[in-house]
């Protein structure tokens, strides 16, 4: 032991720090890869009353967790108050490699129903298209300070009389039609994407859009 001992004190606090802490051991119940198995946004039923809480324990067991929300505006007290609420009430989104392992702590957390199918990434990133219509995001820009008057001077004024016959010239040229050629058409970039029922989730209330999620899963 004591060669041990000897070697440890040779080592910096820092290491010896490391050392000293606990073992922490693996928690079966936390997401992990699974080799030879292809990952998958899979859809969880859930109770509506613990839509919420379900995704917060599947967040901290590490699953990858989606809710979506919108804004549903309602009457209370006679005013209108807006709220945020699920998307597709009762249904969270989970990213995860499938495996009994992982379905069997899935379904022991309290509010779980079941496993209702999957979407690919491009469906997911659809709805997200969707959800960030209504979430503008807003860039405070500081205004740029004015810029301090110029006296003007001979050669300022030459030089200013030659960017405006440069300026006339280009607007005259940019006046006349270009012609199209093959070369650039062929040179332009043109993407397209399939029609999908998401994208119209927004206009349908929370039945319709729960309708939406189903028959994108095949089960109606």
């Amino acid at each position: 032991m004591k060669p041990i001992a000897e070697a440890l004190e040779k080592l910096s606090p820092e290491v010896r720090a490391e050392l000293a802490r606990p073992h922490e051991r693996r928690d079966p119940r936390h997401a992990e890869i699974v080799v030879g198995n292809d990952p998958r946004w899979y859809v969880i039923e859930v109770f509506v009353s613990a839509q919420s809480e379900v995704a917060e324990v599947l967040a901290g067991h590490r699953f990858g967790v989606y809710m979506p929300e919108v804004e549903e505006e309602i009457i209370r007290r006679g005013r209108k108050v807006e709220r945020r609420v699920p998307m597709f009430s009762g249904y969270l989104f989970v990213f995860m490699w499938y495996s009994d392992q992982h379905w069997q702590c899935i379904s022991g957390i309290p509010g779980v129903v079941e496993i209702v199918g999957s979407l690919t990434d491009a469906e997911i990133d659809i709805v997200r298209a969707m959800e960030n219509m209504k979430r503008p995001v807003v860039i405070d820009i500081e205004p740029e300070p004015e810029p301090e008057p110029v006296i003007p001077t001979a050669k300022s004024k030459k030089k200013r009389r030659w960017k405006d016959r440069k300026k006339a010239k280009a607007k005259a040229k940019a006046a006349k039609p270009k012609v199209i050629t093959e070369a650039d058409l062929r040179a332009q970039i043109i993407t397209t994407r399939a029609w999908s029922a998401f994208d119209d989730v927004l206009q349908l209330d929370s039945e319709g859009r729960n309708q939406t999620l189903m028959r994108a899963l095949g089960l109606s």
